[in-house]
């Protein structure tokens, strides 16, 4: 009449909704553990999105105008000049991070940042190359034009510092741009003034194939530590521009700080105490150097007592070729101010800078320079990705030398 469930019966009950419900569980949580994942992977690539979307406004460059100036022909010029500024609200933008993609008369190039322009070419026959024109004292890299290499004997280039331990060099054949720009790397080079700076292709048996004058540079600012006591000794010549000089010191006891001042009454210092006879490098970045005005080095005691035995006084020579905007390579543009490059312009709210062109070489060249009626477009790509689009036309016909058109 009444039917009894026992114990086992329902143990084996209970074991089988446990089971169910552990898989149940599981699946739950595999789920869940899949869904976790799938939403932070989803969160983190909104947030990179929106970072990425976040940089395209905030570091767009805008354009405020384009001028070009007019060479001696009058019917090219000489340069080209954009001046940029930063969108409203925009965050600060590095311009040597930045890049130009020039569309003109001569095809397509790409440009970067540089705040030195080098007087170099590519040579015209075979198996020659050029070293540029000029090499600063703290140079860490220097141009060379690389011809078409036809000869199969030719190993290697070699870059040699003849004079300030005989550093050397080397580049294989096959890492050289043929008939381009090379800019080749001496960072481990200690150059100082007079030293000799040469270029030449090499063969596979240790040979010279191309040595000519233009291939042997001279580093111009030469120096030498004093003989006498409590001297100084100015490097020569110092050039506008410059941002460091050397200078001979021998300073015994009792002299404290070598001091190098301009004409305007700026001076800056370095500790010499304990006696010192060497070339010393000296920052003279916070200096104004003037072309014809003088640059004086002195020696002090602790007390700011001059204790110079001699009285070293350099005049300001004109500033090298390196800021010339008809030196700059097809792949280059500069930013310049008042004559000069600029090394490390940032845009804010406060600043705007002007963007130079070479309008000879690269995009903007045909068979002759950027002229009347041509027409050029530069897409201005910010180290975020930002693209501004800037469209360059010059008028039918120019007026006269050195007048500035607008684009």
């Amino acid at each position: 009449m009444f039917e009894f469930i026992t114990n086992n019966d329902r143990g084996q009950v209970g074991i089988g909704t446990l089971i169910v419900f552990i898989a149940m569980v599981l699946v739950a949580a595999i789920a869940a553990g899949v869904l976790i994942n799938t939403a932070g992977f989803l969160q983190s690539q909104a947030e990179s999105t929106g970072e990425e979307s976040t940089d395209l406004v905030s570091e767009r460059i805008e354009v405020t105008s384009s001028v070009g100036i007019v060479g001696s022909d009058t019917a090219t010029l000489d340069e080209i000049r954009v001046t940029t500024t930063g969108a409203p609200g925009a965050d600060d933008i590095d311009l040597t991070d930045s890049t130009i993609q020039a569309v003109g008369p001569g095809g397509q190039e790409n440009l970067v940042f540089t705040d030195r322009a080098f007087d170099v070419s590519v040579p015209a026959s075979d198996n020659n190359v050029t070293l540029q024109a000029n090499v600063p004292t703290d140079a860490d890299s220097v141009q060379v034009g690389v011809s078409t290499i036809s000869d199969d004997s030719i190993d290697r280039l070699e870059i040699r510092d003849t004079d300030g331990g005989a550093d050397t060099v080397s580049v294989p054949v096959e890492d050289l741009d043929e008939g381009e720009i090379n800019d080749i790397s001496i960072s481990d080079f200690d150059l100082s003034g007079g030293d000799t700076v040469t270029v030449a292709l090499v063969d596979d048996s240790d040979a010279d194939v191309d040595t000519d004058s233009s291939d042997a540079i001279t580093v111009e600012a030469s120096v030498s530590v004093p003989g006498s006591d409590n001297a100084t000794a100015l490097q020569d010549p110092i050039r506008e521009n410059e941002q460091q000089i050397e200078v001979g010191v021998n300073a015994s006891a009792g002299a404290e700080t070598l001091n190098v001042s301009d004409a305007q009454g700026n001076t800056v210092t370095q500790d010499v105490s304990g006696g010192t006879e060497e070339i010393v490098t000296v920052d003279v970045s916070d200096l104004e150097l003037v072309e014809n005005e003088d640059v004086t080095a002195r020696l002090e005691d602790s007390s700011g007592a001059n204790v110079s035995t001699n009285t070293d006084v350099i005049s300001v020579s004109a500033a090298l070729p390196f800021y010339n905007v008809e030196n700059l390579n097809s792949n280059e543009f500069a930013v310049g101010s008042d004559g000069n490059f600029l090394a490390d312009p940032v845009l804010d709210d406060q600043n705007q800078y002007t963007v130079l062109l070479n309008p000879s070489s690269g995009a903007f060249a045909d068979e002759t320079a950027f002229g009347e009626g041509d027409d050029a477009t530069l897409d201005i790509v910010s180290p975020a990705g930002a693209t501004t689009q800037v469209e360059l036309t010059a008028p039918d016909l120019f007026s006269e030398d050195g007048e500035a058109v607008r684009l």
